[in-house]
């Protein structure tokens, strides 16, 4: 399971108080300089899930496979897996060398 701790946007404070909602969100006031706002934690379970089909795919695993054992969407593991080759790819390569000046 994913514990994440919130922070304050304005000042990185962790004493947090929740303090509403808005939209369906929690909103949460900073105890320290009193900024408030709703904050989204699904990001670091989002960055996680991402890191589990990045390295489905390093795996050789088909992507409708990923889909089926993450729940990611079809079309995101699509572009991920595009995103991870155009990383693994070798940059520049240098021309095989020829013996024919030599003799």
């Amino acid at each position: 399971m994913l514990q994440t701790t919130l922070t304050c946007a304005k000042c990185g404070s962790t004493a947090l108080r929740k303090n509403g909602h808005s939209h369906g969100k929690a909103k949460y006031r900073c105890l320290n300089c009193r900024h408030q706002a709703a904050l989204h934690p699904a990001a670091p379970r989002k960055a996680a899930q991402y890191a589990h089909v990045e390295k489905l795919l390093v795996e050789r695993v088909s992507q409708r496979a990923i889909v089926r054992l993450t729940g990611v969407a079809r079309m995101t593991v699509a572009k991920l897996a595009k995103k991870s080759a155009g990383a693994n790819a070798p940059t520049a390569q240098a021309a095989p060398a020829t013996g024919a000046g030599t003799g």
